[in-house]
């Protein structure tokens, strides 16, 4: 009976015009940020919370989650006032981030000497499945992290980018290996 409802509820909000379906993504993220207890500004008319998140060591970055035109956008600004002599380096970095990362894009703003990571996705899946809402500002956060981290191993010990993703591939991978580890331990208590 669940899926009959569920079912049937995906098609009523298939059946919906474009500004209703809007509207319901964005019901569904107010009610994650209230169930989350978030504390965030919540702009009706715009369509955006903006609430903040420890990204690394008392570093808290301001994260912005909005619907807009059909989308489902999340950007973190993860740089401020990078020293310009930089530059390049900061570039060649973010390219080796947007060809690791599965979703999302890192910009480098120039004029206001900022970097931002930009997380995009169609209000559809969100529309016919509300929990994706939460996946979706998981794998931002999650991201988010690894990328100030990196950003900031290039700001303050000027390594270099490759070496700098290097040892990120060596620490995502000696994660996953823990919990593939975790999860066989957890498979022979069951």
């Amino acid at each position: 009976m669940e899926r009959l409802k569920a079912y049937l509820r995906r098609i009523y909000r298939l059946s919906l015009n474009h500004s209703k379906k809007e509207d319901l993504v964005w019901k569904d993220l107010k009610k994650l940020s209230a169930e989350m207890e978030w504390r965030c500004g919540i702009y009706e008319k715009e369509k955006y919370i903006e609430t903040g998140f420890e990204i690394g060591n008392d570093k808290t970055a301001r994260f912005l989650y909005l619907i807009n035109n059909k989308d489902f956008i999340c950007i973190v600004n993860i740089l401020e006032n990078f020293p310009v002599e930089l530059t390049t380096d900061l570039f060649i970095l973010a390219a080796h981030f947007n060809n690791l990362l599965n979703e999302g894009v890192v910009i480098i703003h120039t004029e206001n000497q900022c970097v931002e990571y930009h997380l995009k996705n169609d209000i559809l899946v969100h529309l016919l499945y509300s929990g994706e809402i939460y996946g979706v500002i998981t794998y931002h956060y999650n991201a988010s992290k690894e990328i100030y981290w990196a950003f900031q191993r290039l700001i303050e010990e000027n390594e270099a980018p490759a070496i700098i993703i290097a040892d990120l591939l060596k620490k995502m991978e000696a994660e996953e290996e823990q919990n593939s580890k975790q999860q066989e331990i957890n498979a022979d208590m069951d």
